[in-house]
């Protein structure tokens, strides 16, 4: 198959450019030296490797580093004496719920008259959650073809139990099974109707019950509620959670004790502190391809204001959780919705997770990947998560007709970026585009921001501006918690800056105003703020 933007197979793997724009980096405080050589790294726990082994040069454009793809389903794995198998241990599920059976009857006696309708009515003073309803009933009637019976709940659904059926046999009578009232709730007042729709015959509502099967409903422990700043998850190489513009901006599992070799939290996985790594399967995400990638992502969007390197976009904000190794072990999709399966998990043990930085993709042609994808991408929404994409590098391609994963997911969680170049003037000739597919433009040429061992470097590419709309939406999150997902992209989409040279090449026209984008969100807040006074 054609390749795009670059692609390269794993395991000779190279980072790709991001889809963020960030904010203007700070100049490196006077030639500060590495804290130490590259090769020096070990000491800390960290590969040692040659410098730039994870760069793709280009002529004339040194810093370009392409869009990470993995590798595809199917392949070997990387590191195959690695244990792979899925590492994600989830909340334990709640006990099932009581069952219990409830019955009500009435014995109405009700004359039913040529084109006539009678109701009658029965009670539950317990509560079900219904997952069977049977309707039982005794209406004698010469001309049973005449009749339309229909049953009421509590909140007002109605179901056709007969409709003028059986032509002109005698009685409607036994027991009927309503499956259309499953998952209602059985407690309150439901009500039979019975119509005669023709003339000559007639008959009595005798008597009727209803038998209601289901689950208790009692008290229901609630999930941790997510405090604290904003998240954001890089889903990448490995980010260096030891380096000094970062090492403030980490999150930290609040339910593990660093370095005593304990699943502390019983996630499955040890002393996952600042995120795992699920190439390996383990709690140290700094290992395998892709740490500087992942690195200078991350850098982007929390490194300190600290006054050397860079400063974050979202710098004092919000935090990073590292999910590395994405690069390694399986392949890109199965380690994507294994990060996925560990981000949804620490959300609900309270960890407030609100984006998904993605600075990484690929095309996928068959129907059973595409549905993967989606799948994953539906979980990150059913969490309440965003995912931010990057598109492509394609040198100007247009992606409207590409299957690209995981930055083409048309869902109302999911924003896709492509690059401005470094003035923010028009777009990046090494970036991709699409009006269909891609939402808008953020800086992503020349950004500096850091990178493994204590460094900073500049970069180019989708990567570089995508985590800059990742970080923007952290800042938004920030100011009004109670945003959605679905609420911040729409911000973020109707907030962009127009420039003359996207139209056409991404949905808005425009690219990110940070500045317009946080006052959207802070102006929700007062609105919701001063609706509740």
């Amino acid at each position: 198959m054609t390749t795009i933007n670059n692609k390269v197979s794993a395991p000779s793997f190279t980072p790709p450019a991001s889809r963020t724009e960030a904010t203007q980096p700070k100049a490196p405080a006077a030639a500060a030296p590495r804290a130490e050589p590259r090769a020096a790294r070990s000491a800390d726990g960290f590969e040692s490797r040659p410098a730039r082994a994870n760069f793709v040069d280009r002529p004339g454009q040194s810093t370009f580093v392409d869009r990470p793809t993995g590798l595809r389903p199917g392949s070997p794995l990387i590191n195959p004496a690695e244990n792979l198998r899925p590492v994600v241990r989830p909340l334990a599920a709640r006990p099932a719920a009581a069952t219990e059976t409830l019955k009500a009857e009435a014995t109405p006696n009700l004359p039913v008259g040529d084109l006539q309708s009678v109701t009658s009515t029965v009670s539950f003073d317990k509560d079900v959650s219904i997952d069977s309803l049977k309707l039982s009933l005794d209406l004698p009637h010469t001309y049973r073809g005449d009749l339309v019976v229909k049953l009421t709940s509590p909140s007002g659904k109605t179901a056709t139990v007969h409709d003028r059926t059986g032509g002109s046999a005698d009685d409607l009578k036994g027991s009927f099974d309503l499956s259309a009232f499953k998952g209602e709730k059985a407690q309150g007042t439901w009500t039979l109707t019975v119509e005669d729709k023709a003339r000559r015959d007639t008959g009595t509502l005798k008597s009727w019950g209803l038998e209601a099967t289901g689950q208790v409903d009692g008290p229901v422990e609630p999930k941790p509620q997510p405090t604290g700043a904003p998240i954001v998850a890089v889903f990448d190489g490995g980010v260096d959670y030891k380096h000094s513009d970062l090492d403030g901006a980490m999150w930290t599992n609040p339910g593990e004790i660093e370095g005593d070799g304990i699943d502390n939290d019983g996630n499955g996985i040890k002393d996952d502190i600042h995120g795992f790594n699920v190439g390996t399967g383990s709690g140290d995400p700094l290992k395998g391809a892709g740490t500087d990638h992942g690195t200078h992502v991350a850098g982007i969007i929390a490194a300190e204001d600290n006054g050397e390197g860079n400063t974050g976009v979202a710098a004092g904000k919000a935090q990073v959780l590292s999910v590395g190794g994405l690069y390694d072990g399986a392949d890109l999709l199965t380690n994507f919705e294994r990060s996925v399966d560990y981000v949804v998990d620490m959300k609900n043990r309270g960890a407030n997770i609100r984006a998904v930085n993605a600075s990484f993709g690929d095309e996928y042609r068959d129907a059973a990947s595409q549905a993967r994808w989606k799948a994953a991408v539906q979980k990150l929404a059913d969490a309440d998560i965003l995912l931010v994409a990057a598109t492509a590098n394609g040198n100007g391609s247009n992606m409207n007709n590409v299957q690209d994963f995981p930055a083409n997911v048309d869902m109302p969680n999911v924003i896709t970026v492509a690059a401005m170049d470094r003035n923010n003037d028009k777009l990046a000739r090494f970036s991709s585009h699409g009006d269909k597919v891609v939402e808008l433009a953020a800086v992503g040429e020349d950004v500096l921001s850091t990178v493994p061992g204590g460094d900073w470097e500049k970069m180019s590419g989708t990567s570089m501006a995508t985590p800059r709309v990742a970080a923007t939406a952290a800042l938004m999150f920030a100011e009004n918690p109670k945003l959605t997902a679905a609420q911040v992209r729409d911000m973020l989409v109707k907030t962009v800056e127009v420039d003359s040279d996207l139209k056409g090449k991404v949905s808005t026209g425009g690219k990110l105003d940070i500045a317009a984008a946080v006052a959207a969100a802070k102006a929700a807040a007062t609105a919701s703020f001063a609706a509740r006074g």
